[in-house]
């Protein structure tokens, strides 16, 4: 896996299907030219996961609320565990799991450090259309407020 660093430009990972790309999020907003998808955690890491496996496809339309990937991913078969993993997705619940409230976070594990420090790539509606994070974990919350719950990471 070659760690991503650097914002995706014209790579259909993250293309919206309906504008000749492989991804079935929602636009970004603020949308970014050349990857529509983002700014979207969703998007991001629903086309990061594909690029990951390396299938030139998107084979597991992870697209729902951020919190509900995991409910998503065991649907399509995918193993959830309750650490970080290299190239997994990992998934924080904000809101109540009830698709209404549209809450939660999800990013890409890029390294593992250690067993308490990792290095993601991320994605945020509303806001950054790619960045990278060295995340610890010395509140279980894996680097996110009190306001989030680290559900797993999908692998």
């Amino acid at each position: 896996m070659e760690m991503r660093t650097k914002c995706p430009n014209n790579n259909k990972y993250y293309i919206r299907k309906v504008s000749g790309g492989w991804n079935g999020a929602v636009q970004g907003k603020p949308t970014k030219s050349g990857a529509n998808v983002l700014s979207n955690c969703v998007g991001y890491a629903n086309g990061r996961f594909a690029e990951i496996i390396g299938k030139n496809k998107i084979e597991y339309q992870l697209v729902c609320n951020a919190e509900n990937f995991i409910e998503k991913a065991k649907k399509y078969g995918l193993k959830v565990v309750g650490y970080p993993t290299l190239g997994g997705i990992m998934v924080w619940q904000k809101g109540s799991l009830a698709s209404s409230d549209g809450a939660g976070h999800v990013a890409i594990v890029e390294r593992i450090d250690s067993d308490n420090k990792i290095y993601t790539s991320e994605s945020a509606y509303g806001s950054t259309a790619f960045y990278n994070s060295t995340r610890t974990n010395s509140n279980g919350r894996w680097g996110m407020s009190s306001n989030y719950k680290f559900r797993g990471c999908i692998i």
